[in-house]
């Protein structure tokens, strides 16, 4: 049992000092020179059009095929539901 209080008094103060050396320099530290930031030039005129000759996208963005939603629940085809007659027909 006296490993265990060592171990939480001693060792798990490691990160504890750390954290607070961080804290410590980030104070201490003097802020860097500021160097302005490469800012890429606006122009009034507006960006030309798309060339007459490339074609705009049109269509679905997905492939043509049955969806999820199509399938239903269970993932099968279970078709029309039955009407009393046709199921009381198959249980004879």
């Amino acid at each position: 049992m006296l490993w265990e209080a060592v171990f939480l008094l001693l060792v798990l103060k490691i990160p504890l000092v750390y954290m607070c050396l961080v804290v410590w320099w980030a104070i201490r530290a003097e802020p860097r020179d500021e160097q302005p930031a490469a800012v890429p030039a606006v122009t009034d005129t507006p960006s030309p059009p798309p060339s007459p000759g490339a074609p705009a996208p049109t269509g679905p963005r997905t492939p043509p095929g049955p969806t999820r939603r199509d399938r239903g629940r269970g993932g099968h085809d279970r078709g029309a539901p039955r009407p009393a007659v046709a199921r009381a027909e198959a249980r004879r």
